[in-house]
């Protein structure tokens, strides 16, 4: 910690997100003079490493005057109370939960996309989750390349979309399957998920209106970050895997492209990775490659059969990573501290 450094609030702290953004700002450096860690109550006890600091995890969260920042790193039921909080407290706020991304009112943050000017002293930045974060990286930079008029997508969701919630619940059920027994009753997700891939809707999240809410949030995020409405067509696939997301795209274009091209452009763009078949040894990267690491990593990218102006590739991301990370930078951007 230092002396001269800020003063921050981070909301959600025991949960996946919390955590590895906790871990972000060390890695960082991130001038930080007092952390103040706070999740629900069944956290009571846990603690958060900063440095050499160990930093017990509060039930409450505390009188926000005074605070430099407040991270929201909950669940979207949970974070629109604590950014009006925040607001009445004049305290400025990263709300990474993904509550806010389609209201136009508050800026859309992507580290190194977003306009600096829409960022630095706003009240509040909506931060994207999940796969919208993903996306919006790899479509934004598709589109400097050519104009994008269309997407169409699976996205391959893992247990960790549910957070550390979600791979207990997978790693839970599959020990009792495999011992012959019959899974507890599903907390986290609608239904079962080990052994088994399900379709859009059938495994969202209860707490946060399921998949058909990673549909119509990614849309919005993709035309928000583009600046013009682009139809949009996702859906979203559940599979029995713990960590990772991996995202099968095709994308229509204004014009005629080569994959080659794309592939060189694309991998010398900040925050994305082409990964060549001789890398990866497959004909795309895995979610497994894709654990802790910053980038989006992209591979099988190749044209459209379908039609004479599309492209298809896959593309694989660990979202909270990937959220951690650019939570942490667009904080640098607000704040003028590179």
């Amino acid at each position: 910690m230092r002396r001269d450094g800020l003063r921050v609030v981070l909301a959600g702290a025991s949960g996946a997100l919390g955590g590895e953004l906790v871990r972000v700002l060390g890695e960082l450096s991130f001038p930080l003079a007092e952390l103040y860690p706070f999740a629900t109550d069944r956290s009571v006890g846990a603690d958060v490493d900063v440095a050499d600091d160990s930093i017990p995890v509060e039930a409450s969260a505390p009188s926000l005057q005074g605070y430099d920042l407040l991270f929201v790193c909950t669940p979207r039921a949970a974070a629109l109370d604590l950014v009006r909080d925040a607001l009445r407290a004049e305290l400025p706020c990263i709300d990474c939960s993904g509550a806010l991304v389609r209201s136009v009112d508050v800026p859309l943050g992507l580290a190194g996309r977003s306009p600096a000017a829409e960022l630095v002293g706003a009240p509040v930045i909506a931060a994207p989750a999940g796969p919208s974060l993903a996306w919006g990286r790899l479509l934004a930079a598709l589109d400097d390349i050519a104009s994008v008029v269309g997407v169409r997508g699976t996205v391959v969701q893992t247990a960790s979309a549910a957070g550390r919630d979600g791979i207990d619940a997978l790693s839970e059920e599959t020990l009792a399957l495999l011992a012959g027994q019959e899974p507890a009753e599903p907390k986290v997700f609608a239904t079962g998920v080990a052994f088994d891939c399900l379709p859009s809707g059938a495994s969202g999240v209860r707490a946060d209106g399921g998949d058909e809410a990673v549909e119509a949030e990614t849309g919005a995020v993709v035309s928000r970050l583009l600046g013009r409405d682009v139809p949009v067509a996702l859906s979203v696939v559940q599979v029995p895997a713990f960590i990772g997301e991996g995202s099968q795209l095709y994308i229509e274009f204004a014009d005629a492209v080569d994959p080659a091209r794309v592939s060189e452009t694309l991998d010398k763009v900040p925050g994305l990775r082409v990964l060549p078949v001789e890398a990866a040894g497959l004909p795309g990267p895995t979610t497994r490659d894709a654990s802790g690491e910053d980038d989006v990593l992209v591979g099988a990218v190749r044209s459209d059969p379908t039609s004479p102006r599309g492209l298809r590739l896959w593309a694989v991301a660990d979202p909270v990573r990937l959220a951690a990370t650019n939570a942490v930078k667009l904080a640098e951007a607000r704040l003028r501290r590179h």
